[in-house]
């Protein structure tokens, strides 16, 4: 272990741009993204490309968000927009064995808006009886658009089925609740919050913003509030610089910008990609060997092999974890503390 950690040491004091691509709970990404700045680093989630669509949702749009207690109590109506990811299951189903009870108890009812691209797992909105308004023909930033027309009492060239029925269902409700997660890009996201938009200048109206991944979002948080700017962050110039395309850390490595790729993953299944690149330093949890990699350390997950902090969708905000299976794996952060030992110079300690 000591001769890997000073390896790895070495290779971050040479390197002149390095990248990291991070996957960790919250402790791990703050001691990342501290050790980033001190390397002069730039780094972003190990799906970063998935992740980029919802940091844009906040960073370029804004818009109308609640938490999932709140639209457990005070959502009349609850529409699931697009796709679910299955880890969201359990929180859906909550929402649907509960009734709102504020300000006075009714029943909720469910719709579900589908387009070209997917749909919520199907079980789900069966279970709830939920109504189906949309089109299997149609990309869904575009029904979000025939929608919102519908709902301002504009013409459109093509009708999505049930679009009256929900919108007469919305307008009798005292607070709507649009529910979603992936829904593709930035044209999508900015027009389900339009639609909040045109909805609450007569009434209240919301939305339930479930990223895909929760830990990614933990790592958005740790990030902002260390830096100010969401991943996709670089410290090359000593100030940390939000940039989605210049920060991009596959296309650094593609065009050759980068010289080290620090790799970091919790989950049991995850490898770097296999490609030609800078040296590799990975740290991984499963015990097959890393190809490729100058340096490769096991790791512990937080929540299975130590006690951890992860975001969770179901309050709204950070949660501890209590290790269900200790081990002797390090966690993230305790191997980045070991690191920032070795290098050279001040240890920069993460806030």
């Amino acid at each position: 272990m000591q001769a890997a950690i000073q390896e790895a040491a070495k290779l971050l004091a040479k390197s002149r741009c390095p990248v990291f691509s991070l996957e960790s709970d919250v402790h791990g990404c703050r001691s990342l993204i501290a050790l980033a700045e001190r390397v002069g680093a730039t780094y972003d989630h190990v799906n970063g490309r998935e992740l980029v669509h919802e940091v844009a949702l906040h960073t370029d749009i804004g818009g109308f968000f609640t938490t999932a207690t709140e639209a457990r109590r005070r959502a009349d109506l609850i529409v699931l927009v697009g796709e679910m990811p299955a880890e969201h299951g359990e929180l859906i189903l909550s929402l649907a064995d509960s009734e709102p009870d504020l300000p006075r108890r009714s029943t909720r009812r469910w719709y579900q808006i589908r387009g070209r691209e997917g749909a919520a797992d199907g079980a789900l909105p069966r279970r709830m009886k939920a109504v189906e308004a949309g089109s299997p023909d149609l990309p869904i930033d575009v029904v979000l658009g025939i929608f919102r027309a519908a709902l301002a009492s504009r013409r459109a060239t093509r009708e999505i089925a049930n679009m009256d029925v929900l919108a007469a269902a919305i307008a009798k409700a005292n607070f709507p609740v649009f529910v979603f997660s992936r829904l593709g890009d930035a044209t999508t996201l900015a027009m389900l919050q339009g639609i909040l938009t045109d909805l609450n200048r007569t009434q209240r109206a919301t939305a339930l913003f479930l990223p895909f991944d929760n830990d990614a979002w933990g790592m958005v948080l740790a990030s902002t509030w260390m830096t100010g700017f969401p991943p996709r962050t670089g410290f090359s110039t000593g100030a940390p610089v939000y940039d989605p395309w210049l920060c991009d850390i596959d296309r650094m490595i593609a065009e050759k910008e980068a010289d080290l790729h620090l790799w970091v993953s919790e989950r049991d299944d995850a490898r770097p990609r296999e490609r030609r690149g800078p040296p590799l330093i990975a740290l991984a949890r499963g015990e097959r060997p890393i190809a490729g990699a100058a340096v490769a350390i096991r790791i512990g997950r937080a929540g299975l092999d130590h006690d951890g902090v992860v975001y969770s969708s179901r309050i709204g905000t950070l949660r501890s974890v209590a290790a269900e299976v200790a081990s002797n794996l390090p966690s993230v952060s305790t191997i980045v503390t070991e690191l920032g030992r070795a290098l050279p110079g001040e240890d920069v300690v993460p806030c």
